[in-house]
Order: C-alpha cells, then structure tokens, then sequence
C-alpha cells in the first residue's frame, strides 16, 4: 500500500521507536491501551537532570482510518 511505506526504517519513524517507551508497554500489554503524551525525567535530582515528553503507544491512534477507507472505498 503506497499510503503506508511499511519498510523498517518508515515504520520505526511514523511510531516514533526509539523514544523512551518500553518501560511502560511492557506490562498489561501493548496493544488496545490509551495514547498519551507524558513527561519523562531522568536524573531526577541530579545536575544532569533531563526531562522528555514521550508520545506512549502512537500505534493506537486512529488518525489514518478516514485515509485508509478512502484507499478502500469504503465510506
């Protein structure tokens, strides 16, 4: 499907993958849970203190349905 380049590199960006995530999808499981953008601190406490807003299972968001009936022709 030409709306979705499906090759590892494009998947691993469009999901953002190598962001700090996989604390949190690994337990309960990884799929049918709420995507939330949160701030993650590393650090804490110390002068090298880092904190980073992190999108959490990007894969659950339905923004490409409405593109991908259309490619369907579903309606």
């Amino acid at each position: 499907m030409k709306e979705f380049d499906m090759r590892p590199y494009f998947i691993e960006k469009r999901f953002n993958l190598r962001s700090p995530i996989y604390l949190e999808t690994a337990a309960y499981g990884h799929m049918g849970r709420e995507s939330k953008t949160v701030e993650k601190v590393y650090n804490k406490g110390q002068a090298n203190e880092k904190k980073v807003k992190v999108k959490l299972f990007p894969w659950e968001e339905l923004n490409a349905v409405n593109e991908t009936k259309k490619v369907f022709g579903i309606k």
